[in-house]
């Protein structure tokens, strides 16, 4: 009986969803605060380098925002499986780290 509990997560999994990444674990990789004024993250204290509280924790949620207004403002790891929603006006060299930091958590 415990072998077949096992299993199922990761049928689950393999129907083409990714596992959630916690919203810690982006917080930590990005050097994510808690801006001042406003529900938002900010990339290392950075004013110009702000992003959505609501964090990219699946490949699901990714495509949500995609698929929303503001599609060019989402950053992802290459796997497009976890990422953040930039706030404008967003400094495209904070993109590029971020690009790099989400590719660590894969």
């Amino acid at each position: 009986m415990a072998a077949a509990v096992g299993v199922v997560p990761a049928v689950a999994l393999g129907c083409g969803e990714s596992a959630a990444v916690p919203d810690s674990e982006i917080v930590s990789a990005l050097d994510l605060e808690r801006s001042p004024g406003g529900p938002a993250y900010s990339i290392g204290g950075d004013p110009f380098c702000e992003v959505s509280d609501d964090l990219l924790n699946d490949s699901d949620e990714v495509e949500v925002a995609r698929d929303g207004s503001g599609s060019d403002l989402v950053i992802t790891d290459p796997d497009e499986s976890v990422g953040v929603q930039a706030v404008p006006p967003f400094d495209p060299l904070c993109a590029r780290q971020a690009r790099r930091d989400l590719e660590q958590l894969e």
